[in-house]
Order: structure tokens, then C-alpha cells, then sequence
């Protein structure tokens, strides 16, 4: 095995780090402490994401003639763009589905780790597993049941939780 060598990163180049984390640091807060304006700029820049990448794939789709798969990549860079176009035009709509489907992913997510916790050997601190998967499925629970009072208001925070749950497993 060859020995890697590591590079320091000149400190004039670092300043750059040091801002993009700074800015990512007070957004970070923002969100945490207006999580309703977060999910809402979240699901604005969802909706120009399915637009922009609807663009993209119709085009590539319609620059691609005689591929077999060209009919269906024009037809979901279609489905995209409209999907954008609704986003943009109902906002609250477009957190309210951004939300269910965060729920639904954490959920699901819940379920895979209690899975894999009973396929790691024994002793190798599965337990973290299990107790991050439990707590998945908990804040999944509690955002569904809550979902039809707060609508978006609760995700941010309660998402966060179960990561840095996660994270420590």
C-alpha cells in the first residue's frame, strides 16, 4: 500500500471554507428558528429544481432521436416541469406533500435500521441502531399525527433530531 501524503490547504484558500461555513452556520439557525420560511424556500427551490431538470431532460430527450428511452425521458421532463409549475403556483401545497413524504422516508428509514440492527454480529454496538431506528419511526409517528394541526411547521426540528440521533450510530 503506497503512504498518502496529506496536503495542507494554503490559508489564503481556506478563507473561502471559512465563510461558505459561517453563512451555512447562520442559515442553519434560521431554519431551526423559522422552520415555516425554511420549508416554504425549500419547496421554492424544489419547484425550480423539477422545472430546471425538466428543461434539461426534455431537451436532451428531444436531441437524442432514435434512442429507445427518448419518448419517456420527454415525457417525465414533461411531468417536471408541470410538477414545478404547480409547486410554484400552490407553495403550501408543495410543503404540505414535501412534508408527507419526509415522514414517509423516515419511517421507512426507521424500519431498515431495527432490519439491520439483527444482521450486525453481536457486541458491535447495534444497540445505537436500534435505538436510532425506534426513534425514526417515534418522530414519524408524532409528525404524522401532528401533521393535520402544523402543516411543515414541526418538520425542521424534529428531522433534525432524528439525524443527529442518527448520526451518532
Amino acid at each position: 500500500m503506497a503512504n498518502a501524503t496529506t496536503m495542507q490547504l494554503p490559508a489564503e484558500e481556506r478563507n473561502s471554507l471559512k465563510i461558505a461555513a459561517v453563512i451555512t452556520i447562520i442559515l442553519g439557525v434560521l431554519a431551526l428558528a423559522l422552520p415555516f420560511m425554511a420549508g416554504v424556500a425549500a419547496t421554492y427551490i424544489l419547484a425550480a429544481n423539477f422545472v430546471i431538470g425538466g428543461v434539461l431532460m426534455a431537451t436532451a430527450a428531444f436531441r437524442a432521436k432514435g434512442w429507445a428511452g427518448a419518448l419517456g425521458l420527454m415525457m417525465l421532463g414533461v411531468v417536471s416541469v408541470l410538477a414545478g409549475i404547480v409547486i410554484f403556483a400552490h407553495p403550501l401545497i408543495g410543503l404540505a406533500t414535501i412534508t408527507l413524504f419526509c415522514i414517509a422516508g423516515m419511517f421507512v428509514a426507521g424500519i431498515a435500521k431495527i432490519v439491520w440492527t439483527f444482521k450486525l454480529p453481536s457486541g458491535s454496538g447495534r444497540w445505537y441502531l436500534l435505538v436510532s431506528g425506534i426513534l425514526s419511526i417515534v418522530v414519524a409517528a408524532m409528525l404524522y399525527t401532528s401533521y393535520r394541526f402544523l402543516k411543515g411547521y414541526t418538520v425542521t426540528p424534529l428531522s433534525e433530531s432524528d439525524y443527529l440521533a442518527g448520526s451518532a450510530a
